[in-house]
C-alpha cells in the first residue's frame, strides 16, 4: 500500500456525509480509504477510455 503523507480536505454536504458513512461501513472500510478508493477508479477510468480512444482513431487511421 502507498505511503499516506498528505492531507486534504473537502466539505461534504450532510447527504454526502450519510452516503459516505453508510457505504464505508458497509464495505468495512474507513471513510478516507473509500474516497481514495473513489478517487483511483475515476482516474482509473478515464485514463483507460482516453487510452481506448485514442487507440481506435489510430486503428480507424491504418485502415
Amino acid at each position: 500500500m502507498a505511503k499516506i503523507d498528505k492531507r486534504f480536505q473537502i466539505l461534504l454536504s450532510e447527504e454526502e456525509q450519510i452516503l459516505l458513512k453508510n457505504e464505508a461501513s458497509r464495505r468495512g472500510v474507513s471513510q478516507g480509504e473509500l474516497i481514495r478508493l473513489a478517487l483511483k477508479n475515476e482516474i482509473i477510468q478515464k485514463s483507460e477510455l482516453l487510452r481506448r480512444q485514442a487507440l481506435m482513431a489510430l486503428t480507424e487511421l491504418l485502415d
